[in-house]
């Protein structure tokens, strides 16, 4: 794979897509809700750890959350 010069859009598609790719493998693990949101839990630690690893404070990381959440709701309207 060659990486290419990224706008925000892109780089917001492939995240988005690869998480997808992620909650796709991880639900042919679980038969049920119960569990799989136990894995959905494991996901989001992992991708908490890494923005607060990534992120330069954890002002920032809050920031990235908050606005990732804000995103979230808007398109459950």
């Amino acid at each position: 794979m060659t990486k290419t010069k990224m706008d925000t859009n892109a780089a917001f598609q492939i995240g988005r897509e690869n998480a997808l790719d992620a909650l796709d493998k991880m639900g042919k693990h679980f038969d049920d809700n119960e569990h799989a949101k136990d894995g959905v839990a494991g996901l989001l630690v992992t991708v908490f750890s890494c923005i607060y690893a990534l992120a330069p404070t954890k002002q920032d990381g809050d920031t990235l959350i908050a606005l990732a959440k804000q995103f979230a709701l808007e398109e459950m309207k």
